[in-house]
């Protein structure tokens, strides 16, 4: 199976931890919190990553235990009995302590999924904004790649610069999957101030002069939004170009 994977180092919560037998639950809801309200404050600022991509490992780790605990949840209650002595149901101690963790644990990750579903909702929500107010042109006479290597511009409007990357594509594997990424270096920066002639032909005239790549292909990102370059507008870009050259 091909999936596309852009480059990104992100820290984010100690689920394992957060999740462990004898868990203090409540310090536990605290530590979600505070990195939830991190995330919104974020998203309040235009400031998209690395904190979406957070929340969305977050959701899928969240799915992941709840499959797991709940069917060991079905298994326990299935399985496990209270033996009748005389009349009397008795339940083993330590099988009602580990129901009882079950329960804990299960309460945790539901309340954490509920938690977390506006801040998804917001971060796509800001996702879908920018992706629908950028938009991205080939410019260049070829259509393929040079060894996965071409360029592509990239307005920072809160900066006042165009930014030109020499961008690679590389293939690599990951849980049995193959993954496309992209890697993207920043070779010029162009105060817009100075930008007399159309981008697309500064473009061109760059890459015709470039020593790296023979015929490389060129793209043009334009967009109006001055939302922050590196939290947002750029990883997004990087993003839609990837999924650009796989279709």
């Amino acid at each position: 199976m091909m999936k596309n994977k852009i480059e990104n180092k992100m820290t984010t919560l100690d689920l394992k931890k957060l999740t462990s037998c004898g868990s203090d639950w409540e310090s536990n809801q605290y530590k979600i919190l505070i990195k939830i309200k991190e995330w919104l404050i974020n998203f309040h600022t235009n400031k998209l990553f690395p904190s979406i991509e957070e929340a969305i490992q977050l959701n899928l780790a969240l799915e992941d235990l709840l499959r797991e605990n709940i069917e060991c949840k079905l298994w326990f209650d299935n399985e496990i009995r209270g033996r009748i002595i005389n009349e009397r149901v008795i339940v083993y101690e330590k099988a009602h302590q580990i129901g009882n963790q079950l329960d804990k644990l299960l309460n945790f990750i539901d309340w954490a999924l509920q938690l977390n579903k506006p801040v998804l909702e917001e971060g796509r929500i800001i996702k879908n904004f920018v992706e629908d107010n950028l938009s991205i042109n080939r410019i260049s006479r070829v259509e393929k790649n040079y060894h996965g290597k071409g360029y592509f511009s990239l307005p920072d409007n809160k900066n006042e610069v165009l930014n030109i990357y020499l961008y690679e594509i590389i293939w690599d594997w990951s849980q049995e999957n193959l993954y496309q990424r992209i890697n993207s270096r920043l070779v010029r920066s162009i105060p817009q101030q100075v930008i007399h002639n159309p981008v697309e032909e500064l473009i061109l005239n760059f890459i015709t002069y470039s020593q790296d790549l023979q015929e490389p292909v060129a793209y043009v990102f334009e967009t109006d939004l001055d939302f922050p370059y590196k939290e947002t507008i750029f990883p997004i870009a990087e993003e839609k170009l990837l999924k650009h050259l796989s279709s």
